[in-house]
């Protein structure tokens, strides 16, 4: 099977249609969608709406969460807050119907699926723990790969039961080795921090135990003209050049 996983679009339609388009030439047969659909960008409605019409399998991120709790936007800062106020504004009921039933963790071919961090937090950003919080995270679950978002940035850490390596991924394919657990970071689709612009998206190929990364072009003009158009913060806007 080839598994499209898709993460952090926050609302960046045009970067999400290019993405899709890339995906729809391959032999793809399932597309997961780790969370943080919407927050920061200016099509939070539409992104939701092809997720939904394309039946992708989505997770909840800690966007959507915020959307749903409001008590929950408190842990925020004050621009996220911000961009999720706005973000409400353009969701339709249907809509935030639709991501209450956006589960936590999904299992697929025997991988963990989670927006943050395993076992099954939207919220810890693997890039902020120590090497002995990394190791208890991979002592928490037992499956031998974990995809994830929420950092925005691709990484590879690889656990053989004593040590850890890690290293950012770049775009072309990547053999798994044998003999290791592995949490997979793809990156973000709507607002990569990586100093690589373009759309990022992972491809796991479960027969042959490998990845392939892709970054593609989309126009960024036009989603930063939306930002501002529609209210967003300005600094949503600049994070994407």
């Amino acid at each position: 099977m080839r598994i499209a996983i898709i993460s952090d679009i926050h609302g960046n339609f045009e970067a999400f249609k290019k993405v899709l388009n890339d995906i729809d030439q391959y032999s793809v047969n399932l597309i997961v969608n780790l969370g943080d659909s919407i927050g920061y960008g200016p099509d939070p409605e539409m992104v939701l709406s092809v997720i939904e019409k394309r039946g992708i399998k989505s997770i909840l991120g800690n966007h959507e969460q915020a959307v749903l709790d409001k008590t929950y936007r408190e842990f925020f800062n004050h621009g996220a807050k911000n961009s999720i106020e706005q973000t409400i504004k353009f969701l339709t009921s249907a809509s935030l119907s639709y991501i209450k039933y956006f589960p936590k963790v999904r299992t697929i071919d025997g991988a963990l699926f989670v927006h943050g961090c395993p076992p099954d937090s939207n919220t810890i950003y693997l890039n902020h723990l120590t090497y002995v919080e990394m190791k208890s995270v991979f002592e928490s679950f037992s499956n031998q790969l974990c995809f994830v978002g929420h950092t925005h940035m691709f990484k590879l850490f690889s656990y053989d039961g004593k040590s850890i390596d890690s290293y950012p991924l770049t775009p072309g394919y990547k053999n798994l080795p044998p003999g290791y657990r592995h949490i997979i970071n793809v990156g973000s689709v709507g607002q990569p921090r990586d100093a690589d612009k373009r759309a990022g998206y992972a491809i796991w190929d479960t027969a042959q135990n490998c990845l392939e990364i892709r970054r593609i072009t989309y126009d960024i003009q036009s989603t930063v003209n939306k930002i501002i158009e529609r209210g967003f913060e300005k600094k949503d806007a600049d994070r994407l050049f």
